[in-house]
């Protein structure tokens, strides 16, 4: 600080000579001029200094490197700057646009339920009422988790709109939007519902098939197949069809709304077809012909059934067969040759091998003769005895008679026939008869014939070739028209009849309570 008070720039250093100083300003020196004596002075660097020497080569790579650096960051900073913040405001004030909009749809569905719940309150203690009726055999109404059977009152029901739903067995549901109020009770009056319905057709292969039909409310209906019905109540029904005495098991089957349904009914008959080797021979069921080899029968009921087979002179073939439902059975029969078999009428026949022929194991027998003629001229009346007072003609017309009734039983032989024997063909098969045993009155006398097969029968199996009664043989036994007669009769006796050789004779009209016949299968 001067003596006057007030700072001098530059006032400082000793006392002495410091007044001339003092007074004078400090200026700066010019230029070119020279350095006033005593003031430093900044040096100014010039070419080739060390302050502005070149760069150096080694130096040269990082400094480009770190430029380049530092103008990428400053290029990131700029993009981030001008295109990455101005995206991210814009989806910011996006986001806050749409929450805004969700919290106006939220406020405008709360008012509308705080109207709502003000409505209600407004009518509170008040309720609508609805009236309805369907004149459908159990139909239930349901508004609702109210259900009722019509006819249906519903008094508690909120103002508004209701939906109503019938339903009724067999019947399409029924469903309607009804607004109702407060005010005034809504009467709907009779709803009628609309029946389901579908149809029925059924056919049958077979002939004379009826049916009957049970469903739904009672319903019955019977007739003949095939059958349309028509507007069915949908449901379940039971079917029942026969066929004469045949009645299958009920079939139950359901009818839909609107549908049609076919149902074939098929009795499950079978089949069965009978060949033979060889073919031609004649087909029973029980005694019943049915025909000839090869034979077929169809529309069998299922179950067992007994056939046989016979072709004379072949072995009687008798066998079962089982028919299964919708089976269809092929049996093929191979026939052996036999010796022995029985006609049609009842006759016994035994194959004589010695002759190559069939003669009858008994006499003609009562019964026999029944069956083929149709009367009986015996005067010694039992079934099982031979037939008596038989002419030469009669036993010849019965010969006729027996062919036809063979053949039309199909149990006569092809290329064979029945006939009174020869003399030859009756001394082959009487063979080793013995007289002593015969049902003769060589012994003891008898009043009448003899049941046949009494006595032992000979090598053959023949009975009574001796006694019971005279057998007419077809031979002529002189020229006056006479027939032979041959074996004696229970009359017979040692005087009359001495040996089994014995021979009598008979016009062709002679007929006695001795005579009688047998018979033989020969060739034609």
């Amino acid at each position: 600080m001067s003596r006057a008070g007030k700072f001098i720039p530059g006032g400082g250093g000793n006392k002495a000579g410091d007044a001339a100083n003092r007074t004078a300003p400090i200026r700066a020196p010019e230029p070119g001029g020279p350095v006033p004596e005593g003031t430093a002075t900044r040096k100014i660097p010039v070419k080739g200094s060390s302050l502005i020497r070149p760069v150096q080569k080694n130096q040269r790579l990082p400094i480009v490197i770190m430029s380049a650096a530092v103008c990428c960051l400053l290029v990131s900073v700029a993009w981030y700057e001008f295109a990455v913040v101005p995206t991210k405001r814009a989806q910011i004030l996006m986001q806050q646009q749409m929450q805004k909009q969700i919290d106006d749809a939220l406020a405008a569905k709360k008012k509308a339920q705080d109207d709502l719940v003000k409505q209600e309150a407004v009518v509170q203690g008040k309720r609508a009422t609805l009236t309805v009726d369907s004149k459908t055999p159990g139909a239930v109404i349901i508004i609702g988790n109210a259900h009722k059977t019509a006819p249906a009152t519903f008094d508690n029901l909120t103002a508004g709109t209701v939906n109503i739903l019938i339903q009724a067995d067999g019947y399409e549901d029924y469903r309607q939007d009804v607004a109702v109020n407060v005010d005034k009770p809504t009467d709907l009056g009779t709803i009628s519902l609309v029946e389901k319905v579908g149809s029925l057709s059924i056919s049958s292969p077979q002939t004379e098939v009826e049916y009957s039909l049970a469903g739904p409310g009672n319903f019955t209906q019977q007739g003949k197949v095939p059958a349309e019905l028509k507007k069915l109540p949908a449901g379940d029904y039971q079917l029942t069809v026969w066929q004469h005495d045949w009645k299958l098991e009920p079939i139950t089957l359901t009818i839909h709304d609107q549908e049609d349904v076919d149902k074939e009914i098929k009795f499950p008959y079978g089949n069965v077809t009978i060949t033979s080797v060889p073919s031609g021979a004649t087909v029973r069921q029980d005694h019943a012909i049915l025909g000839k080899t090869p034979f077929s029968l169809n529309n069998l009921r299922p179950g067992d059934l007994h056939f046989s087979v016979d072709l004379p002179p072949y072995e009687v073939e008798q066998f079962d067969v089982h028919v299964s439902e919708f089976g269809n059975i092929s049996k093929p029969v191979t026939l052996l040759m036999g010796k022995n078999f029985t006609a049609a009428c009842g006759m016994p026949m035994l194959w004589i091998p010695d002759g190559n022929f069939w003669a009858g194991k008994y006499l003609v027998r009562q019964s026999d003769f029944e069956t083929v003629a149709g009367y009986n001229p015996s005067f010694f009346r039992r079934p099982n005895r031979p037939v008596e007072q038989i002419s030469w003609d009669a036993a010849m017309a019965f010969c006729d008679k027996l062919n036809a009734y063979e053949r039309k039983e199909g149990k006569l032989p092809a290329g064979f026939h029945y006939a009174l024997p020869t003399e030859s063909q009756w001394s082959t098969f009487s063979a080793d008869a013995d007289i002593n045993q015969a049902p003769m009155s060589r012994n003891n006398a008898l009043t009448s014939t003899q049941d046949v097969g009494a006595s032992e029968p000979n090598k053959y199996g023949l009975y009574d070739t001796l006694g019971n009664v005279w057998e007419w043989c077809i031979d002529t036994f002189d020229d006056k028209g006479d027939h032979s007669l041959r074996g004696g009769s229970w009359l017979s006796s040692g005087e009359n009849f001495p040996s089994s050789d014995t021979r009598e004779a008979g016009g062709p009209k002679y007929q006695d309570r001795f005579t009688g016949f047998r018979v033989v299968l020969v060739p034609n």
